[in-house]
């Protein structure tokens, strides 16, 4: 294994995009997915960047990246396409301790991003070392066909489970029985075919009658 899988919480931080392109595009949208505070810096900047900027959603330079930019970056991605740039950007960042990826240039990264999975709270990370980015995506297209839907509101419904067990002060063993019973429940299966009628009289097997999706917090709507 070349590279530690780890989830960064990048919530609230100051990131940072060096280009317009396409692919800039790419890393800025999943950026703001997780909550980060998003710059970016590009003389030619995208519609879609463009848009962004005008909603507020990103700070958008317009000009050519420049030495001293990533002050107070926590992490920052270059995708500009030009070497001496992107080796600029790469040496700015290490110097200032920022988690750097350089796209297409694994050997100017401290971090490299996975083809993603993303089912709600349910991530699935498919890493092949940067050997074959494209290969990485041909398996997260194949998982995309496997986990629909229903595997985020079965993510959702554990986690809701799980901070009912601990505000009822149930001990590790009981808490691990009761959502093992549920992992191995046709519960998923319900909420595939959105069946939420047997889910709650399942849920109710468990904790007793007056148990819903709504009280716990649980959505069955949205994308797939």
């Amino acid at each position: 294994m070349r590279y530690y899988p780890v989830s960064l919480d990048i919530n609230c931080r100051a990131c940072v995009v060096v280009g317009g392109g396409a692919v800039a595009i790419r890393k800025v949208n999943s950026l703001l997915k997780a909550g980060a505070l998003v710059t970016v810096i590009t003389p030619e900047a995208a519609k879609g960047l463009i848009a962004l900027a005008i909603k507020g959603k990103i700070n958008l330079i317009k000009r050519g990246y420049k030495k001293g930019d990533l002050k107070g970056a926590y992490l920052v991605v270059s995708a500009t396409g030009e070497q001496a740039t992107n080796k600029a950007v790469f040496e700015e960042a290490k110097k200032r301790n920022a988690l750097i990826n350089v796209v297409d240039a694994p050997d100017l990264c401290t971090f490299i991003v996975p083809s993603v999975v993303d089912k709600g709270s349910l991530t699935i990370a498919v890493s092949t070392s940067g050997k074959s980015p494209l290969f990485a995506k041909a398996l997260r297209e194949e998982l995309e066909k496997k986990f629909g839907r229903e595997y985020a509101v079965f993510t959702e419904l554990l986690g809701a489970v799980r901070s009912k067990l601990l505000k009822e002060g149930l001990d590790y063993d009981k808490k691990e029985r009761v959502i093992n019973r549920l992992i191995k429940s046709p519960v998923l299966g319900f909420l595939k075919r959105g069946d939420t009628c047997a889910v709650e009289k399942f849920l109710n097997v468990i904790f007793g009658k007056g148990v819903t999706l709504k009280k716990l917090g649980v959505s069955v709507k949205g994308k797939a």
